[in-house]
């Protein structure tokens, strides 16, 4: 039997996707999820036809500093031309509800990815026994400060990255300070 929430599964992802520039492969599923349309196993499908039919792209960009759980680059995802014509042919048929939520919850997408651009935070173990920390902050493209250490521990290290994720303008604000301080 043919799912019906199909197309308009489709019709989420590449609203996203046109909203979003090279959005995380995770954070596009987690978006399309938050929606409310679509399960996991809807959104799985949906992509992999989209992938199929050349209507998105996902793939690893050259020098991309992101990684994910297991320390591999992160896949972004973007909506290719052809994506872009079948989503502006099709849009108006998708459900007035759905239109209004998507045009929302748009610009907190917007914020978040910018958000998770801008900050970088990684962590590995070294050859010494010890753990190497990589801090960094990153406005459009541009890596503004960067801070590299040795943490003791594997613990010390994740600590310090979840930290410096959670509030990096204070972290910044406060090895600045004791930096300069006389």
């Amino acid at each position: 039997m043919a799912n019906t929430n199909l197309p308009n599964a489709k019709i989420i992802i590449l609203f996203i996707l046109s909203k979003v520039d090279s959005i995380p492969s995770e954070k596009l599923m987690d978006c399309a999820i938050e929606s409310l349309y679509m399960d996991y196993f809807l959104y799985s499908q949906a992509k992999t036809e989209l992938l199929a039919k050349h209507l998105m792209t996902e793939s690893v960009r050259k020098d991309e500093i992101r990684k994910d759980a297991s320390g591999k680059p992160i896949l972004s995802c973007d909506i290719t031309p052809e994506g872009t014509v079948i989503l502006n042919q099709l849009l108006p048929s998708v459900p007035a509800g759905i239109r209004a939520y998507l045009s929302d919850a748009s610009r907190a997408w917007r914020q978040e990815s910018k958000a998770d651009e801008s900050v970088f935070a990684d962590y590995a173990p070294n050859g010494e026994g010890t753990w190497d920390v990589d801090l960094r902050l990153i406005e459009r493209g541009v890596t503004t400060f960067s801070l590299h250490w040795a943490a003791p521990t594997r613990e010390s290290a994740e600590r310090t990255c979840k930290r410096w994720k959670a509030d990096p303008a204070a972290m910044y604000n406060e090895i600045v300070r004791l930096i300069a301080e006389k």
